[in-house]
């Protein structure tokens, strides 16, 4: 069955045209040129930047052309990956596009109908000579999934809209009205080394009688995204393995030589070890200390990490500097008892996680220990207060903490005059109320919000699985049902 015979046909052939046109991020010039000759072939007044952010205007359909000014928004691009078999070169090739007439994929690639399929909506909108709508201001954001950098580069001077629609979310029913704010946090705390030898309380032991070292080793945990899965509780491994070497520093004299966990601030670490020199005398109760640890985490863990794996064997990586035992104590302080996880809950919310953050990567370096975190929150107050006490946390260390990648909340707003017509409207398609709610991540909501103060927001979009995935897919029928959701909301605008 071919794309085209799905309906509705203008979204679909849209959407087919987005498909032939390589748009990952960072090469969005292709699909931004589509989109402002899109507007020059029907006579719409559109501009393009130099990140290739494209504002498209359209004048209210008959009737219409007094009422407020809505902003249709989705992003241009899409996350690129393939199949270790697949042939197509996305940066400069189509992908290839199916379907069975219930789900749309693509063969071996992504389908990028995050966000291709809003793109596809807003043009069909702008095309028709049919649709009943209010002025239009049509903002398609470059680069969303690698930082949201075209929404933050967006000029919004000619945008008079106090009403936005986001269409990029991926679960149809679901109406989103905040999301989270964000920071990322590098802290460094100082560390000292010293010779191997050295810290033998004697000095008199050669290094090889006596010390040995072990490698302690976390695996197996579920991990998961630090937003929209940290109300899980996943079990962080760098957590993790700093409370088997707290539990062990109260019976066995040891030092750190080195210590990694994780691999991204938006990833709840999977993975984590240590090297660790111990006295030799203290070798055996090391290891019983760090298997009585380890018997009590795997009892408390079992229902959520059943593939959780703790393993500590002897090693033969020679240990010539290792950290001084103010340091190893230092270091084992900091990962073990600094804030991580789920903060506070949503009091306006049911059940939404409202400020959290994540311990995502830890490292020993030449003279520090360097652990990042990405705090989360759906209002400026909890973001600012988080950061406030790692950064207490990290100062109690004599450590620093520096900051990146600061973007604001889509806060709630209780009075949303835009929510109560998405809501009725939808209860008008569909027979039944939506869910309205929060997430717990970055949308670019969250940067148009700062961009422009006071404007009404609201995110929806249709059924999307396995996204950022060569399996990633879309349920036509809810492309269907979607489509008439928005039509509705234009009419009622």
């Amino acid at each position: 069955m071919d794309i085209n015979e799905l309906s509705p046909s203008e979204v679909f052939s849209y959407f087919q045209e987005i498909c032939a046109i390589p748009h990952g991020s960072g090469n969005t010039g292709m699909i931004a040129d589509y989109c402002l000759e899109f507007a020059k072939l029907h006579g719409l007044k559109a501009r393009k930047d130099t990140s290739d952010n494209v504002v498209i205007f359209k004048a209210g359909s008959s009737g219409y052309e007094d009422c407020e000014p809505v902003i249709l928004q989705g992003h241009l691009d899409m996350v690129c990956e393939k199949e270790p078999d697949c042939d197509i070169d996305m940066s400069v090739q189509s992908i290839k596009v199916c379907t069975d007439g219930k789900m749309v994929w693509a063969d071996g690639t992504t389908l990028g109908a995050d966000d291709g399929i809003a793109v596809a909506f807003i043009l069909a909108v702008l095309a028709s000579d049919t649709i009943a709508h209010p002025p239009i201001q049509a903002v398609l954001t470059s680069d969303e999934e690698i930082g949201m950098l075209g929404a933050r580069d967006l000029d919004t001077s000619d945008l008079t809209a106090k009403r936005l629609i986001n269409i990029d979310s991926e679960s149809e029913g679901i109406l989103y009205v905040s999301c989270a704010g964000g920071v990322r946090a590098e802290c460094d705390i100082p560390v000292v080394y010293e010779d191997a030898a050295d810290w033998v309380a004697d000095g008199a032991i050669d290094v090889q009688n006596g010390s040995v070292c072990f490698e302690a080793k976390i695996s197996g945990l579920a991990g998961g995204h630090s937003g929209v899965e940290i109300h899980k509780q996943h079990t962080n491994a760098i957590r993790l393995l700093a409370s088997l070497l707290s539990h062990a520093s109260g019976a066995a004299d040891f030092r750190l030589v080195s210590l990694s966990g994780g691999g991204k601030e938006n990833a709840i670490p999977k993975e984590a070890k240590a090297v660790v020199s111990v006295r030799s005398c203290d070798a055996t109760t090391f290891e019983q200390s760090i298997k009585e640890s380890e018997a009590v985490w795997m009892q408390e863990i079992s229902a959520t990490e059943p593939y959780a794996k703790i393993e500590l064997e002897k090693t033969d990586i020679a240990a010539d500097k290792v950290l001084d035992s103010k340091s190893t104590a230092n270091v084992i302080y900091a990962l073990w008892l600094s804030p991580d996880g789920v903060y506070k809950m949503s009091q306006e919310i049911k059940g939404m996680v409202q400020t959290s953050l994540n311990l995502g990567t830890a490292y020993l370096d030449a003279d520090k220990l360097v652990y990042k975190y990405l705090i989360r929150s759906n209002t400026a107050a909890g973001k600012k207060l988080l950061l406030e006490r790692v950064t207490t946390f990290a100062k109690h260390l004599s450590g620093k903490v520096v900051t990146m990648s600061d973007y604001p909340a889509w806060e709630y707003k209780s009075d949303s005059q835009l929510r109560k017509i998405c809501v009725d409207s939808f209860t008008n398609v569909y027979g039944h109320e939506p869910e309205v709610t929060s997430i717990h991540a970055g949308l670019e909501c969250g940067i148009l919000a700062g961009k422009m103060p006071g404007v009404d927001m609201i995110s929806f979009g249709p059924t999307l699985e396995s996204v950022h995935t060569p399996d990633e897919c879309m349920d036509a029928g809810s492309v269907e049902r979607t489509w008439e959701y928005l039509l509705e909301i234009l009419k009622s605008l």
